[in-house]
């Protein structure tokens, strides 16, 4: 079953819908032979190129490459998971749905996931006044330099952790939430080797980055130092709530930005992400600091199938590009390269070279295939070097499934 929705009810849902209806509803759709023709709703375009298949019950943009059956286009435009499309397809088409039994695990489950999305909530705001305080000035001034303005700010939900070893420990406290939950929530550490447990706090005198879910709960935080300490960051471990690899930072703010310009920008880190956001270019995700992973593929083909995945131009940055090639082609996403020039990230040419050159920057972004065969795959050697090389563009060129493409 998937999402605990019985595989004979999946099947009845998907005979019983009518694609042409569903997407009527959201696109103008006219006939055209024997299927419907309309504007994609995934990205912009003036000519339409999004054609519906009421005899397959299939769509199909041929601007976009987007395509799919009614449960995907649902999934894809409303943001929905698999099981909540079903639903919401077989509410239309009259088809009932079986409640299953929950066990008691799984309820344990379940309301923990919920306590700690709430205890996260809570030191969210705590954070966020602790930045709005008196005491929170250094921080703001430590913003203003780096340009980050008052909307920026309050977007992300930007904090202080205040800088001593019981501050959110206590304010937890008097908010009735246990030491325990708000271990498991990753706010605080047990103190090693003490009888009776004593707990600190995790995060002490630094600027805070909450990170959410797609949905905008608060799962996580970053903590960044503001001075010339180490490290650089402290980051929640991971919880009931969190796994870092199956989540994209800010996608919950600028998802919408996405689907708008049909590309997503993908980059590395918090503040990445926060300086192109704070200079107008919005339509951006980052990786939370870790190597790309097929869950985070999977959470941009929600709101697109076109990446623009910024580089560095070292040796770093090249295996990075290979690595990540391999899911944008497993992921079936159109991926383009942006190298940055040497010495630079994201958040440093930004702030420095401005939005404009930034734009021209990612314009300019090759076919990340292109690259790697040019770039890296590229060059005379040795016979025994370009042998090698030449097995891998075959190896690489065969793993491609797009045939066009390939």
């Amino acid at each position: 079953m998937k999402g605990s929705i019985p595989e004979d009810k999946i099947e009845e849902i998907r005979r019983r819908a009518d694609i042409v209806s569903l997407i009527g509803g959201y696109v103008t759709l006219r006939k055209a032979g024997k299927n419907f023709l309309g504007l994609c709703p995934f990205h912009r375009e003036k000519t339409p190129s999004f054609t519906v298949s009421p005899e397959k019950q299939m769509f199909y943009c041929f601007g976009c490459s987007e395509g799919g059956d009614a449960v995907s286009f649902l999934m894809k435009l409303n943001q929905l998971t698999f099981p909540e499309a079903v639903r919401h397809l077989a509410g239309k088409a009259g088809v009932v749905i079986p409640e299953r039994t929950v066990s008691h695990e799984e309820k344990e489950r379940r309301t923990l996931r919920e306590q700690i999305r709430q205890t996260n909530e809570i030191a969210a705001g705590f954070f966020a006044d602790a930045l709005r305080s008196p005491a929170g000035e250094g921080a703001r001034e430590y913003l203003r330099k780096r340009g980050i303005g008052e909307e920026a700010v309050s977007t992300f939900r930007l904090g202080l952790a205040p800088d001593g070893w019981r501050h959110l420990l206590d304010f937890l406290g008097k908010k009735g939430i246990s030491p325990q939950l708000a271990e498991k929530a990753g706010l605080i550490v047990p103190r090693a080797g003490q009888q009776d447990r004593g707990y600190y706090d995790r995060f002490r005198g630094r600027l805070m980055i909450p990170i959410e879910d797609v949905d905008g709960h608060v799962i996580a935080f970053g903590g960044r130092v503001m001075g010339a300490g180490e490290p650089k960051y402290v980051n929640s471990p991971e919880s009931a709530v969190y796994t870092k690899g199956n989540n994209l930072y800010g996608l919950a703010r600028t998802r919408e930005a996405i689907r708008e310009r049909g590309f997503a920008i993908l980059i590395e880190g918090y503040f990445d992400l926060i300086s192109l956001w704070n200079a107008g270019i919005t339509n951006v995700a980052a990786t939370l600091g870790t190597a790309l992973t097929r869950s985070q593929i999977d959470l941009i083909r929600r709101y697109t199938t076109h990446v623009a995945a910024v580089f560095d131009s070292d040796e770093a940055g090249r295996k990075a590009l290979a690595r990540s090639l391999e899911l944008f082609l497993a992921g079936n996403i159109h991926a383009r390269a942006v190298i940055l020039p040497d010495g630079y990230d994201p958040d440093d040419f930004v702030r420095t070279r401005g939005r404009e050159e930034t734009e021209e920057l990612v314009a300019r972004a090759l076919p990340m295939v292109d690259y790697y065969i040019e770039e890296i795959l590229g060059g005379r050697g040795t016979l025994e070097e370009d042998r090698d090389k030449l097995r891998e563009a075959v190896s690489f060129i065969c793993r491609i499934e797009d045939a066009i493409a390939r």
